[in-house]
């Protein structure tokens, strides 16, 4: 619950910095603009690929899986809280550039695929940062404490040993399934944010000359 209230305020206070943001975006150069708007995509986009396909598998096939999870527990958060940053920063460039202003419908916000798909990557990312990422992370400590309880090794690249162990109780394996089915919805929503984000940078590549 302190992991869903600190996500919580996080994902507030961002927002309350996207509320600001039109108003000083007025005072910089459109050249800036489409710098932070490309910039904060990018980084969104490579944070996404790196942690998806490089890091985390290399650190699951490394360390014992109870210290992997307790790297991620510390690393996820802070991999949402970047990627909704970066998504409120697209979304918000984009619209100053196109001059939608906050009264418009999002029809209109939705207008074009690059509007849709930076909805999309920023809906995604609130939603992992506000509920899926700190819900999987207190199911996957709910666990590590069974199965620290029971006396189950801790082995690298390897599931949660309550699955197969003859220990484990009815409440072990419902815990099991919740957090699978929330790990499962975050890595889906990641996937959704990677997608868009990347879909976005193709439209916009379509347009540059050189």
């Amino acid at each position: 619950m302190d992991q869903l209230t600190s996500s919580g305020s996080i994902v507030l206070l961002q927002c309350a910095s996207a509320a600001v943001l039109p108003s000083v975006l007025h005072y910089v150069t459109n050249d800036i603009v489409k710098f932070l708007n490309v910039t904060s995509c990018s980084t969104a986009f490579g944070t996404q690929v790196w942690v998806g396909s490089i890091a985390g598998l290399t650190m699951f096939r490394t360390l014992k899986r109870r210290t992997f999870g307790k790297v991620q527990s510390k690393l996820f958060p802070k991999y949402a809280i970047l990627n909704t940053s970066c998504s409120l920063m697209a979304l918000v460039t984009y619209l100053h550039l196109n001059n939608i202003g906050p009264t418009d419908g999002f029809s209109k916000i939705c207008g074009k695929w690059e509007g849709l798909m930076l909805t999309y990557n920023l809906l995604s990312n609130v939603a992992n940062s506000l509920y899926f990422i700190p819900a999987t992370t207190n199911l996957m400590y709910q666990i590590h404490a069974r199965e620290s309880a029971l006396g189950l090794e801790d082995e690298v690249g390897q599931t949660s040993p309550l699955k197969r162990s003859d220990k484990s109780t009815d409440e072990d394996k419902n815990i099991l399934k919740k957090f699978n089915i929330n790990h499962g919805i975050s890595m889906l929503m990641s996937l959704v944010s990677m997608g868009t984000c990347g879909a976005y940078l193709y439209f916009i590549a379509k347009g540059m000359t050189f």
